[in-house]
């Protein structure tokens, strides 16, 4: 009789997205021109994709604020709820009332300690508070929330070559010497007290005294420990050819940011590709860049945001990992990958090789592993 398996992992639930071209508009960025085109069979009617049916879209996200949506330089799309993961924080919508409230509070806390009087706290909290206002007021929402708006203009670029990503989750070597001495030296301590006040109490001050050295003697090994770990307890170490055991465990640090790398070889075939390949590089390093807010260039607005997704026949491919909303970190191009300038006619490239690393905004957890990424 077969026994049946057990789940380890929670089923999803999650439903995987189709590409909405009625919602987004990849003309002008993509490569190859014709990545998501279909070829018809003529005999059994299947359309199938010209290239494997696999593809990955970058779906571009930008802060409210930017005078590309203020313009109307470009048409937007509302962002659905299931659409991104966004960064938790910037999920939370908080209202600008509190945010000032925190900050003051916490500048309170920072003048007490700074402050050489009771007015530090005063003093600190009254500048945090103004300080957190005057953001407050340069923002045009009402709540913390970094509304953005994602543009109808996406990107599809063919699977890269090489596609991995790296799930990393922090550990580090922590000392627990200290507590389980006191621990266990409490313990014996304990233990040789009560043995010496039953001893005592039954008018046997005899036992009573052994009761506390045999206490000492149980001590003895941790306070040997306890004196090679203070001072000269390294010439002490070589004397006795005795060593502290530190008592090391591994310690949970957190999660690492998800960080991965894209790599393309652009070759375009034809002036349409060509200028494809113009307008995705462009379009890539133009949206890893912050804006200035305003024409006195003291604040920054963020640098747009990208949900990446791939797709397999039009649909989600939900057999490989997800994102979480991302950050451009990097971008690598390069005019020479032969090792010499080669230009078509008119001084295009004949081929750009481009390297893009994004940064995940969300720490992973069980809860969105289970969802597939």
């Amino acid at each position: 009789m077969a026994t049946q398996s057990l789940k380890a992992v929670p089923v999803t639930t999650y439903k995987p997205k189709q590409f909405d071209r009625n919602k987004y508009v990849v003309e002008g960025l993509q490569y190859p021109s014709d990545l998501m085109g279909l070829t018809s069979d003529p005999q059994t009617g299947y359309s199938q994709s010209n290239y494997g049916s696999n593809c990955v879209v970058f779906y571009i996200n930008v802060n409210e604020e930017s005078r590309m949506i203020k313009n109307k330089t470009t048409d937007t799309v509302d962002i659905g709820d299931n659409e991104r993961v966004a960064k938790q924080l910037a999920g939370k919508n908080y209202t600008q009332e509190q945010t000032v409230l925190a900050q003051a509070a916490v500048g309170g806390g920072l003048g007490t300690l700074l402050g050489s009087s009771g007015s530090g706290g005063l003093k600190g909290a009254l500048l945090a508070g103004a300080g957190a206002a005057a953001v407050a007021t340069n923002t045009e929402s009402s709540t913390f929330s970094r509304p953005q708006k994602r543009l109808k203009t996406a990107i599809a670029l063919h699977v890269p070559n090489q596609l991995s990503v790296r799930y990393g989750a922090g550990w580090s070597e922590e000392e627990t010497f200290a507590m389980q001495a006191l621990i266990d030296g409490g313990k014996e301590a304990g233990r040789a007290l009560e043995e010496a006040g039953k001893a005592l109490a039954s008018g046997k001050g005899k036992e009573s005294v052994n009761s506390i050295i045999g206490g000492v003697k149980n001590l003895s090994p941790i306070v040997a420990a306890a004196t090679l770990k203070g001072p000269n307890g390294g010439a002490m170490s070589a004397m006795t050819g005795l060593a502290p055991n530190p008592m090391k465990e591994q310690v949970f640090k957190g999660v690492d940011f998800r960080t991965f790398t894209m790599e393309y070889q652009f070759a375009p075939r034809s002036l349409e590709e060509s200028n494809n390949v113009n307008n995705i590089i462009q379009t890539f390093k133009y949206h890893m860049h912050p804006e200035y807010k305003d024409a006195n260039n003291f604040l920054f607005l963020y640098p747009s945001e990208f949900d990446i997704e791939y797709h397999h026949n039009g649909q989600e491919n939900l057999n490989i990992h997800r994102h979480t909303s991302c950050v451009l970190t990097e971008l690598n191009i390069n005019y020479t990958p032969n090792g010499n300038f080669s230009t078509f006619i008119g001084g295009r490239p004949t081929q750009i090789n481009v390297s893009m690393t994004f940064k995940e905004l969300t720490v992973l957890t069980k809860e969105l592993i289970a969802q597939g990424l």
